[in-house]
């Protein structure tokens, strides 16, 4: 009950939030990584659930909510990130934001991300760097249904290809091909279609 009562500027926010939808999907795949022992399985309640338990999923609401205009939208908000602060050490993102539904974001700590786009059902691992190569480049763009391992870097105005797989720790400076698993330091391809590649090759 105390939760829900804290969470209660979030659930008009999200009432009102034009992203809407991909919020229900998102928190649908956290619920499915997690599988909470929830007595139900709401909007609402899974939105409570998910605020008051995960830092990095709070920032991920603020990001998808995105700015209310009007003096009650910008003191629900202000509200809301007062209940719950926004933390600086989990999972931030560039603004504005251009992620597909269906995100997920395991711990989040030390992650950043600036993307072009990033599309439905991707995976983000702690530590992982998503962004620009140098003040000239422009960010990455990360297709659908993408796992991104620990400590990752993509970086500059690459491609990364539909079920894609980055291997923790990996650079990717290099367009990476889809259904392909990439590893190393420049990143390398190792496997493509499922099947391990015996001469890795750059991803490119």
């Amino acid at each position: 009950m105390i939760a829900k009562l804290k969470a209660l500027p979030h659930i008009l926010l999200f009432k009102r939030s034009a992203n809407r939808i991909a919020l229900e999907k998102d928190m649908l795949r956290w619920y499915q990584v997690y599988k909470p022992r929830l007595r139900k399985q709401s909007s609402i309640d899974l939105l409570v659930w998910l605020l008051d338990s995960f830092p990095e999923f709070r920032n991920l609401f603020y990001a998808r909510i995105g700015r209310f205009t009007g003096l009650r939208g910008r003191a629900l908000f202000a509200l809301a990130r007062a209940l719950y602060p926004y933390p600086k050490v989990a999972l931030r993102f560039a603004e504005p934001i251009n992620i597909g539904p269906g995100f997920f974001a395991r711990a989040g700590f030390g992650t950043v991300i600036a993307a072009q786009r990033i599309g439905e059902n991707c995976w983000v691992n702690p530590g992982v760097a998503i962004g620009f190569r140098d003040d000239k480049s422009a960010p990455p763009t990360i297709g659908d249904n993408v796992y991104i391992g620990a400590g990752a870097k993509i970086l500059g105005p690459v491609t990364v290809g539909d079920n894609a797989v980055i291997g923790a720790n990996a650079v990717v400076t290099r367009d990476v091909p889809p259904n392909c698993t990439v590893a190393g330091m420049p990143a390398r391809i190792i496997r493509r279609d499922g099947v391990r590649v015996k001469e890795s090759h750059a991803a490119s």
